[in-house]
């Protein structure tokens, strides 16, 4: 039996997949896409830049088409990796055989993305992460850049009774090299990464250029600055505390950001979906809830979508 299990093995995956495989757990993956797996199978799983690892496909305890060949040996903790618009389907497949004491991470970008987990799992069994890096993908060669990573990575449990859960994922990543804490209101973060998401995401996106590049183009920033203290006033008004200093915090850290090019980016070049609905769209509903106005974000959404669409029929 895995000790652990990894849906998902895109880029974010498989950090996670590689770097607890290299530290001598066991540990299963599941892909649904094809020549990602087959890439996996031949090579396992390379990353370079910020994290330096190769790890052969042989230190992986199997590499499962998808979660439902979990089912004869559940692992004990499940990290799903998967894009935010997965959830649903995928722990509907994954509550046929959890057992009560697996844990599942739910380790995407968004907010309240541990609410869906939620809708087929037990909230006891839920974990939520915030994670700290930033990847991009060769999936043809299981080949992951990380562009930069900023640890500690975060986790907290969806149930205070079962804060036990989420310190034993944190200790785990931790001695595997995968610096993670326990958090006490990881709420705040989540909402912290989705306004910076929410800024620079959707337009990278939208307009090609990376995000130093957005960063430096005063047109492109004008805008981003707008998200973002639209996505600042939505968080406040819903009692989300982001702390003193917050707006020139987020102004610094994006002009560090580098030239990395951000998942939405990379999902619109791709043709695939993305999680434009758990980021801005996520700050648009709160908005609503909150009596806020958020045209900048409300633009980015139908930009986005709009986009998506053409990729889709063309």
């Amino acid at each position: 039996m895995a000790e652990v299990a990894v849906v998902g093995a895109g880029p974010v995956g498989s950090v996670v997949a590689a770097t607890l495989a290299a530290a001598g757990r066991s540990v299963a993956i599941c892909e649904i896409a094809t020549p990602v797996r087959e890439a996996i199978a031949a090579g396992g799983v390379r990353l370079t830049g910020a994290r330096e690892l190769h790890v052969p496909a042989g230190a992986f305890a199997a590499i499962h088409a998808g979660v439902e060949e979990l089912a004869a040996d559940p692992p004990e903790t499940l990290f799903l990796c998967v894009k935010a618009t997965a959830i649903p389907l995928v722990c509907s497949a994954v509550a046929e055989f959890a057992p009560p004491d697996m844990t599942v991470v739910s380790w995407q970008n968004g907010i309240d993305t541990e609410r869906d987990v939620a809708e087929s799992l037990p909230a006891e069994q839920v974990v939520r992460a915030v994670v700290n890096y930033g990847v991009s993908f060769d999936a043809g060669a299981g080949a992951v850049t990380v562009s930069f990573e900023h640890p500690p990575h975060a986790v907290q449990e969806l149930v205070p009774e079962e804060a036990a859960r989420a310190r034993r994922v944190a200790e785990r990543l931790t001695a595997a090299g995968l610096v993670t804490e326990r958090a006490e209101h990881l709420e705040r973060m989540v909402w912290t990464k989705a306004i910076l998401n929410a800024a620079l995401n959707a337009l990278c996106g939208l307009t090609g250029l990376n995000m130093e590049e957005a960063t430096r183009d005063r047109y492109a920033w004008d805008l981003a600055d707008r998200v973002l203290k639209e996505s600042i006033a939505v968080a406040r008004a819903n009692e989300i505390w982001l702390g003193s200093g917050f707006y020139r915090w987020a102004v610094e850290y994006m002009h560090g950001a580098g030239a990395h090019r951000p998942s939405m980016l990379l999902d619109l070049d791709a043709g695939r979906r993305t999680e434009i609905d758990f980021i801005n769209g996520k700050i648009v509903a709160y908005g609503r809830q909150a009596g806020v106005p958020t045209p900048y974000n409300e633009s980015m959404v139908a930009l986005v979508k709009a986009r998506e669409k053409f990729l889709r029929h063309r």
